[in-house]
């Protein structure tokens, strides 16, 4: 396994050293042996976690509840992801689990039976492809559904419910849909601009499929799924949380590896590449967005993607990367110096915005007010003379790294979100952005990327120089 083999290192190293220490105080063999005994129990495995089929019937019960009614209809992704790995639906595959093109959900409102419809794949299909659950024997009862079916039936299905009272509504998906890095904002957003462009005015796919659920069912009233599903999966499961705090231990030491070949002269993509060889090597499915590593002037082109700029001494870099897991992702931001040490006013800023992430991640707990935590960043700034209008900067992470979910809440436990103040200086090419992701606990706040250093003196310490 790919972690245990990097722990293995790191113990045989650590227990070489242990073991001349014994040596030197003439210590028993056998002390090694159960230290390194001890280290190794504690080491993850890299295998992928997953979920079992419990944890999607468990979330349709639950919508369920908060439904109480009506016909539940969701649909997966009709087209391959191009030039990277498929990844289905989030929606879709937060209730279902499936990973099938084409596939279809037709739920109870009330009972949170659950029927799935998927192509009829052509020997071809299969072949280059795999089956899909159709192929598979008994895979009905063995994923928790009441049946699994072609989609051709699947009109004639939603059709014969016409009859069964309580169904007259037809609960989908209205609003927008969110992808692993694209929230369902910045979808709406990105949509308005297309339409300014006067030879981009085609409807999005889920807007031409509420249309034609509307021409073909009229007798269904259609109402929007999202607002409760997205109270759902704003609080993460058990399942979920161990698998953010796996994904949060990789990447964070993807960003460690790439802190650690930081070197005037080299190029940004370096940095990119040696912590998407991490994040690979131990399991995980890829990157929760394009990675951002960004030197110098680029610094202040927040969403910089290019990697090619070669970094030079006295600049700073801000490395914006993490991966995915389990279509679960994780946030993480670190700033440091390209030649291993801070300006006097680079410093100034890198401790103003370090004061203010700390203190954020201090205040939260269950029950706590935003606000509450938006003034006591914004203060900080104004007290060591910053401009305070991004103090506290922070998002929802989860199946979409902008994830849903409703901000103005106050804390509850099981909310995961990145957490990242920010100082954006342009007319000094100065850019300071800390970021880590966590899951707020019923006592407060656990960091899920805290084993990338933000100190001062143990971040410096990771640039070799």
């Amino acid at each position: 396994m790919a972690v245990r083999d990097a722990a293995a290192a790191v113990a045989g190293y650590v227990g070489r050293a242990f073991t001349a220490h014994l040596a030197r105080r003439k210590a028993a063999p056998y002390v090694t042996v159960l230290f390194l005994a001890l280290v190794w129990v504690s080491v993850p495995s890299a295998e992928r976690i997953g979920y079992p089929p419990e944890e999607f019937a468990a979330r349709r019960e639950r919508l369920s509840k908060a439904l109480q009614r009506g016909t539940v209809v969701m649909f997966g992704a009709t087209t391959p992801s191009p030039s990277v790995r498929f990844r289905q639906d989030n929606d879709f595959f937060y209730l279902t689990g499936n990973a099938s093109l084409n596939a279809a959900l037709v739920m109870d409102g009330a009972t949170a039976e659950a029927h799935l419809f998927l192509p009829k794949l052509s020997p071809a299909e299969i072949r280059y492809e795999g089956p899909n659950w159709l192929e598979e024997p008994d895979a009905a009862r063995k994923y928790g559904f009441a049946s699994i079916q072609p989609l051709a039936a699947m009109p004639e299905f939603l059709a014969r419910r016409r009859g069964t009272a309580g169904t007259e509504l037809l609960w989908t998906r209205l609003s927008e849909r969110d992808t692993v890095n694209h929230g369902r904002a910045d979808a709406a957003i990105s949509t308005a601009r297309r339409l300014t462009n006067p030879f981009a005015q085609h409807a999005t796919e889920d807007a031409l499929r509420v249309a034609a659920l509307r021409e073909r069912f009229p007798y269904y009233t259609l109402q929007d799924v999202t607002p409760h599903l997205d109270r759902l999966r704003l609080i993460k499961t058990p399942r979920e949380i161990e698998i953010l705090r796996y994904n949060g231990r990789v990447s964070a030491e993807a960003i460690r590896r790439a802190i650690a070949v930081t070197a005037p002269g080299r190029f940004e993509y370096e940095l990119e590449a040696e912590a998407t060889h991490w994040l690979l090597k131990h399991g995980l499915q890829g990157a929760a967005y394009p990675a951002i590593v960004a030197s110098g002037p680029m610094g202040n082109r927040w969403h910089y993607e290019d990697s090619g700029r070669r970094m030079n001494a006295g600049e700073l870099v801000v490395m914006d990367y993490a991966g995915s897991l389990d279509y679960l992702t994780v946030d993480i931001t670190r700033t440091w110096p390209v030649s291993g040490r801070f300006t006097d006013a680079q410093l100034r800023a890198y401790q103003t915005v370090l004061e203010a992430h700390k203190a954020i991640i201090a205040a939260i707990r269950p029950g706590v007010a935003r606000e509450v935590v938006r003034t006591i960043a914004e203060d900080i700034f104004r007290k060591n003379g910053f401009d305070p209008r991004h103090a506290y900067i922070g998002h929802y992470v989860g199946l979409s790294v902008h994830d849903v979910g409703d901000w103005s809440l106050p804390f509850e436990a099981g909310m995961a979100m990145a957490i990242e103040p920010i100082l954006d200086m342009p007319e000094q090419q100065l850019h300071v952005r800390i970021e880590d992701t966590i899951v707020v606990t019923p006592t407060g706040a656990e960091i899920l990327s805290a084993d990338v250093p933000k100190e001062v003196d143990a971040l410096l310490a990771r640039i070799k120089r």
